[in-house]
């Protein structure tokens, strides 16, 4: 026997998502709690942290230094070019190479390096910032683009078809978690075991089963959606205005959009001849760099040691950066965010409830 959903079905099944935090993967926040980070929806109190005094942000920046994940990231070519700067110092020492090194435009030819590599840097670092701009500002038009809809769905479908209207409100909730499990490669079958009938569930197993288990729950769910919204403009029991259907029909576009674009940011690295180019620029310069500070009459090994570790550090971090943002995704506070969304869709179907149990409607 088919049992009714409800409005309060669905806000308990809401509910009950948020009890499940921690449970699985894609339920999990996966920010750093060391320091500020982007990976986490910012509040006054981490403004307020960001935002100190100079002299108190850079003495927790240092303290924090070792415990970096960029810092982790570029030790192994730190290491590396203190060891070929230590086999570069002793190698001098022979007569030979020593005469040779003193002769060589190593000095001169070095400063050639600064202007090529600083441009490289400056070109990727921009272009994936941009990507990761890109990338939050898509996830903050889905949000926009589903409350909406579940304001539409509650003002417009529910009072034609109650049922229908609460299961585009239930895929509408699980779609950012889809987003999520999608661009992070997550499992979201909990969620949608969680917010879905039995019968819809069977149909997205189905879905990913025709199309060679590749799964793609987000167009699924905007298909579905369609299907919905057609079907009750289509209805011979009650129709949906054609400016109402227009409109819906209209946000279900954006958000197909806003799903071509993460797929686009995904399928469509910055060339990845431009970051073997600037590797290979890097390793050239780093590799001439102990010669030119000997070839310069620079005598002291400590001070050739110290120079070029930090001009390795300070060059190869800003790619390394330029590399992690180039892939925004990882980075992107995606637990929030389909946290936001969901919250959004619920609180529509619940400003609709308390309007119908205090007497308004």
């Amino acid at each position: 026997m088919h049992r009714r959903d409800s409005v309060e079905s669905f806000l308990s099944d809401l509910s009950d998502l948020d009890n499940m935090y921690g449970t699985h993967p894609i339920l999990t926040k996966s920010h750093s709690k060391r320091d500020s980070s982007y990976t986490k929806s910012w509040t006054d109190a981490d403004w307020k942290l960001h935002q100190v005094k100079s002299y108190e942000r850079y003495s927790r920046h240092i303290r924090s230094w070792f415990s970096s994940p960029t810092f982790f990231s570029v030790l192994p070519t730190l290491i590396s070019s203190f060891l070929w700067t230590l086999s570069c110092i002793f190698a001098v020492r022979v007569n030979l190479i020593n005469n040779f090194v003193k002769q060589a435009p190593f000095s001169h030819s070095i400063s050639s390096f600064t202007s090529p590599i600083s441009i490289l840097l400056a070109l990727k670092t921009n272009r994936s910032l941009n990507r990761l701009f890109e990338a939050r500002s898509v996830w903050g038009k889905m949000i926009r683009v589903c409350t909406s809809l579940a304001g539409m769905t509650v003002n417009y479908i529910s009072p034609i078809d109650q049922e229908l209207g609460i299961l585009m409100g239930r895929y509408l909730a699980a779609f950012g978690w889809c987003m999520k499990g999608k661009l992070r490669g997550e499992d979201d079958s909990l969620v949608l075991r969680t917010l879905l009938p039995s019968s819809e569930m069977q149909w997205i197993e189905t879905c990913s089963n025709a199309v060679g288990g590749i799964s793609d729950n987000p167009s699924a769910i905007i298909f579905r959606l369609r299907s919905i919204v057609a079907k009750i403009t289509n209805g011979s029991e009650g129709r949906l205005s054609i400016a109402a259907s227009q409109v819906m029909e209209q946000r279900l576009g954006e958000l197909e959009s806003s799903v071509g674009i993460c797929k686009k940011i995904v399928a469509s690295p910055i060339p990845p001849t431009f970051t073997r180019m600037t590797s290979r620029v890097l390793c050239l310069f780093l590799g001439f760099l102990p010669l030119a500070l000997v070839s310069s009459g620079m005598q002291s090994p400590v001070a050739i040691l110290v120079i070029v570790t930090f001009l390795s550090y300070i060059f190869v971090g800003i790619d390394e950066i330029g590399v992690e943002v180039e892939y925004p995704f990882p980075l992107l506070p995606m637990y929030s965010l389909a946290s936001n969304l969901k919250s959004g869709v619920g609180n529509q179907f619940r400003l609709m409830e308390e309007m119908r149990t205090g007497g308004v409607l």
